[in-house]
């Protein structure tokens, strides 16, 4: 592996690694760049099969944040954080606080985030040792505002963009999903489908993760995971992981409009082309799943939690824009989105040689 050929791949300004072999942490931190702001960091701990697999993971997740925040134009730059290992052996009070420890040594150039791999009770440990958090305010969530359920709610307004675009109303409901994945966003998400009058079909690859849904609503449709491509719905929603959906998967969708919360819903350019030329709408991830920054920007702001749906709403905006954008140029959505904050970043910089 040659690092600074990954780095060069998305022009990354930053890798740290960390390593304590006491308490088996591995740490990859990227930092995409801190043009926007300090570099707001989304944590993944996953057993990676290799170093190179675990730091492309790492600077795609800081990538995205960069775009994410740009599309949004909130203060963040883009961070990615990788712990390299079974989360469910590795994680415990002395790991996290390390973890905490690792981050103080950036000095406040990152802010870890609280994300799925991460949960309110581990970031409490992470709390003792750094300061440089966020996604933890008991007054944000108490008003039902965590980093997971803004995810959740800004991709509705992102879907009814493009349920408007695609079939001339924004209305979702009489509508059918597929839901693939159901962890902590995925589960959100579901939730939210259920204030509607929407046909829902999910599948995920651990059956614990099922039940908890079926549980709670037991007229859920659920199938195998290698069956939720053949699902004849309107909207294919992923919420499992990046690069998942391969070109066989493609194929086998039957749907109007593929969107998720992951940033790449789909592997290649290729496979967004080929999702077009298919009459699918494919709207990126990172487009419609930015909930979580700005309910984050608010909290590092201090800002009332009770303006976050107001701003929520905007998505709805930013992806209607995006498809016309994209109609106009005949170019593919995810095209339009990155142009599009790539030049928000460079007008950010330009003004800030002024200084």
């Amino acid at each position: 592996m040659e690092i600074f050929n990954l780095m060069k791949e998305t022009n990354s300004n930053e890798v740290v690694f960390f390593n304590e072999p006491s308490l088996n942490l591995k740490a990859i931190i990227a930092i995409d760049n801190r043009i926007l702001g300090p570099a707001l960091a989304t944590c993944r701990i996953y057993n990676f099969e290799s170093i190179e697999k675990a730091t492309r993971t790492a600077l795609s997740m800081a990538y995205h944040n960069t775009f994410r925040s740009a599309l949004l134009k909130k203060g963040f730059g883009g961070g990615g954080i990788v712990l390299i290992g079974n989360q469910s052996k590795i994680k415990n009070e002395m790991y996290l606080r390390t973890l905490g420890i690792f981050i103080n040594k950036l000095q406040g150039k990152i802010l870890l985030a609280r994300s799925a791999s991460i949960s309110y009770k581990d970031m409490l440990d992470v709390k003792r040792e750094t300061k440089y958090i966020l996604g933890i305010n008991d007054e944000y969530i108490k008003s039902g505002n965590s980093p997971v359920e803004a995810v959740a709610r800004s991709m509705i307004w992102g879907i009814k963009a493009a349920v408007k675009s695609k079939f001339g109303s924004e209305s979702i409901d009489g509508l059918s999903f597929a839901v693939q994945g159901v962890g902590d966003v995925g589960h959100s998400f579901v939730k939210q489908l259920l204030k509607y009058d929407t046909k829902i079909t999910v599948t995920d690859k651990v059956y614990d993760k099922i039940k908890i849904i079926q549980d709670k609503v037991p007229n859920i449709k659920v199938v195998r995971p290698n069956e939720i491509y053949k699902q004849q719905v309107d909207i294919f929603v992923s919420c499992a992981f990046n690069n998942y959906i391969s070109k066989e998967d493609v194929m086998q969708l039957n749907c109007k409009i593929l969107t998720g919360s992951i940033n790449s819903v789909l592997r290649t350019k290729e496979l967004a082309e080929l999702a077009v030329k298919r009459n699918i709408l494919y709207i990126p991830g990172y487009v419609i799943s930015g909930g979580e920054m700005m309910q984050l920007s608010n909290e590092y702001e201090n800002k009332n939690p009770d303006l976050l749906e107001d701003e929520l709403s905007e998505i709805y905006n930013i992806t209607y824009n995006l498809i016309n954008e994209a109609e106009l140029q005949n170019k593919l959505i995810n095209e339009v989105a990155l142009n599009t904050a790539k030049k928000y970043v460079e007008d950010v910089a330009a003004i800030k040689m002024l200084k």
